[in-house]
């Protein structure tokens, strides 16, 4: 598996040089990172210049966030749709083909409406990614503050996911579409490790890795969560062990929303969130893809 240095738990307020600089700091492979932000340093800059940040110091630019506003208005879908393509373009040019997004279960309209629309918007971002070679993957939200109401809920768990993607691919007879898979969304929704073993090798496109307080499974709050390891309420070792069966070699990223974090220096957060990978990639008997 390929440790990957998320902006979210350190760095992200840098520009991408530095991000990239600081992930080489600390033993990571590879970094989740913004393709607006590579588009605007490549027109500063050059797309050989951009390139070589990556080719000199061995970090991988493993996964962008989706930059269409999917969740939006039609206008604003269609004016960041019309984008999509060079975006998608350059992120395969510097050797990056996979994308992401968050998807909540519920956005206080009808389940149905929901799901109609966004299964529509998500086959045309999946048709146009597919084209550059690019995989797109939907992250479930677990969390049942998210929840509240059962008639409003599209989906917050794998199996939810999974069908979700199944009519995507089918709604443009599509192949590059599949989940992030995040360890606090598969913890919080419920999941076990058969859910986790029902997932086909092929759909699992981006895993977040995090643990969570000890609080009940009904009380865990989203942007609440602590560094892998640290409180061994989730079950990480069997969580990466699951994933190590199927035969999931991809990235790993530190996804942690904490004030502590927040509250380091920038050195200190992005090396205990290194310590904390290792630690458990270790305790599940992985070794890691270190490239440096």
């Amino acid at each position: 598996m390929i440790p990957t240095l998320n902006p979210v738990t350190a760095g992200g307020g840098l520009a991408l040089p530095e991000f990239i600089a600081l992930a080489k700091r600390h033993g990571f492979s590879a970094i989740d990172f913004s393709i607006l932000q590579a588009a605007k340093l490549v027109e500063e800059q050059g797309f050989e210049a951009v390139a070589a940040l990556f080719d000199e110091t061995k970090i991988l630019p493993i996964n962008f966030g989706l930059p269409v506003e999917w969740r939006q208005d039609e206008a604003s879908f269609q004016n960041s749709l019309a984008l999509l393509e060079a975006q998608a373009k350059l992120a395969q040019d510097l050797g990056c083909s996979r994308c992401t997004t968050w998807v909540l279960p519920s956005n206080n309209e009808p389940a149905q409406e929901y799901a109609a629309r966004s299964i529509a918007r998500f086959a045309q971002i999946g048709k146009i990614l597919e084209d550059q070679g690019v995989r797109f993957g939907l992250e479930f939200i677990g969390p049942h503050h998210f929840r509240t109401n059962p008639e409003q809920i599209w989906f917050y768990d794998i199996h939810g996911a999974l069908q979700a993607v199944d009519a995507i691919e089918r709604a443009r007879e599509l192949e590059n579409i599949g989940i992030l898979l995040d360890s606090f969304h598969w913890y919080t929704s419920g999941g076990n490790m058969m859910d986790l073993a029902s997932i086909p090798l092929e759909q699992i496109i981006h895993v977040h890795i995090n643990d969570a307080p000890q609080v009940p499974v009904h009380e865990q709050i989203d942007n609440v969560r602590l560094l892998p390891g640290a409180s061994g309420v989730i079950d990480l070792t069997g969580f990466l062990g699951t994933l190590n069966a199927l035969g999931y070699d991809g990235p790993i990223s530190v996804e942690t929303f904490s004030e502590e974090l927040k509250a380091l220096d920038v050195e200190e957060a992005a090396g205990q969130a290194a310590a904390a990978v290792a630690g458990v990639l270790n305790a599940a008997d992985i070794k890691p893809v270190i490239l440096q």
